[in-house]
């Protein structure tokens, strides 16, 4: 079916529109974004009131946001502009994710419709996360939008004509991105593997590597030389009733490999509906591969111990609680994703360090779903070694995603 470009045009405004009327009634889809954003408040004061203090004792502050943000909010608060202004000016600085995960598309699926292209880029718009960062600014947002910029320049310098400036720019915009939210740092590990397969050993090589250390220089120096190391200062929910417990704070393993192979999962679910192979994972996976994966599974669920209370889990583990009262179908659906997980890596090492990077980015007792909301579908549209052909991209495919996330951004505000 033929996409007129009125039809485009219908959808894309609704859309936006509808993130507007979010706007207009403080949206918080994602559950915290209002909370977090007026954290932000007396730290903004105190950059403005004596930045050096402030900035030399973030770490002070209980605080586990990078200070980027907070600095230039203070910045825009010192010259008098309004809050809502503030705010609508990252509501449409916003866009540029979606302008630039369409163009990522255009570089990958270069022969596909440019119409359903954009209607894919357009899924951040039903994203709870994306749009209550976009609402209340929030400086992992903002690492977001310089990590899609970032992953841009990388599929212009793989997918073109391979111009050393490209890989330059993709370093320089992770760069910017890590600043705003550390996360998005350990991407750099993927990157630079894929310029090693390209470069090999060579002088192009050890300029990304000289360029990387000259960028990530200042925030070592802040963190480790100064001592500012505000990514453990924060506390989070639970830590602080172990802490009156004389409870040792310690990260399960097995907390995070079920829960987050389980938000993974949900990302992908409406891919593997469109393809059909949301039951063949299981069926196709040989018995001598299944036994040890069945191991590793019960040995997870055996030390498994993550307490609602943490908050976070996400939304499988929250369901099964709330329809069973247990653990039983958040169970179920992790034997499924280790299984799924284990076939979308096999001979792709360049899938399984995107998903070790994905693990390791939550370092934290708790582990929430928003984290990983959207980033999980940027990736597998344009990192993610997965087929996509002709046939995916059409209206009723990309119409399956849509109602898929409509339905979650929907559970999300009435929750």
């Amino acid at each position: 079916m033929d996409m007129s470009k009125k039809t485009i045009f219908f959808i894309t405004a609704f859309l936006y529109i509808t993130l507007i009327i979010g706007f207009f009634f403080n949206e918080d889809s994602n559950g915290g974004a209002i909370m977090d954003y007026k954290s932000y408040g007396n730290l903004i004061q105190y950059f403005t009131s004596d930045f050096n203090n402030t900035f030399l004792n973030f770490d002070k502050y209980e605080e586990r946001h990078s200070p980027v943000l907070i600095i230039l909010l203070s910045f825009f608060y010192k010259i008098n502009i309004d809050d809502t202004i503030i705010r609508l000016i990252n509501l449409n600085f916003s866009i540029i994710s979606v302008i630039f995960f369409f163009k990522c598309l255009k570089i990958k699926f270069n022969k596909i419709d440019n119409h359903y292209l954009l209607l894919v880029s357009l899924i951040f718009l039903l994203s709870p996360t994306f749009r209550s960062l976009s609402i209340w600014p929030d400086s992992r947002i903002y690492g977001f939008h310089f990590f899609v910029l970032s992953t841009y320049f990388y599929l212009k310098f793989i997918h073109t004509d391979k111009k050393n400036y490209y890989c330059y720019l993709n370093i320089l915009f992770l760069a910017i991105s890590s600043y705003f939210s550390p996360n998005f740092s350990l991407f750099s590990i993927y990157f630079f593997y894929q310029f090693y397969k390209h470069f090999n050993i060579s002088k192009e090589l050890l300029f990304c590597i000289f360029l990387n250390l000259i960028l990530a220089f200042p925030a070592f120096y802040y963190l480790f030389v100064l001592d500012v190391f505000f990514l453990s200062s924060g506390v989070v929910p639970g830590s602080e009733q172990l802490s009156k417990l004389g409870i040792p704070i310690q990260y399960n393993i097995s907390n995070k490999i079920l829960i987050i192979s389980s938000i993974l999962t949900f990302y992908f679910i409406p891919i593997l509906i469109i393809k059909n192979k949301l039951f063949l994972y299981a069926n196709e996976i040989k018995i001598k591969n299944f036994v040890p994966l069945l191991l590793f599974f019960l040995l997870l669920i055996y030390t498994f111990d993550y307490k609602l209370e943490y908050t976070g889990g996400g939304i499988f583990l929250h369901a099964s609680n709330l329809i069973f009262e247990n653990n039983i179908l958040f169970y179920f659906v992790s034997l499924f994703s280790i299984i799924f997980i284990y076939k979308l890596c096999i001979k792709k090492f360049d899938n399984l360090i995107l998903i070790l990077i994905i693990f390791l980015s939550n370092p934290q007792l708790s582990i929430y779903h928003k984290y990983y909301d959207p980033l999980v579908f940027f990736l597998i549209f344009t990192l993610f070694k997965i087929d996509f052909d002709k046939s995916f991209f059409k209206l009723k495919n990309i119409l399956i995603i849509y109602i898929y996330l409509s339905a979650f951004l929907f559970i999300n505000i009435i929750k």
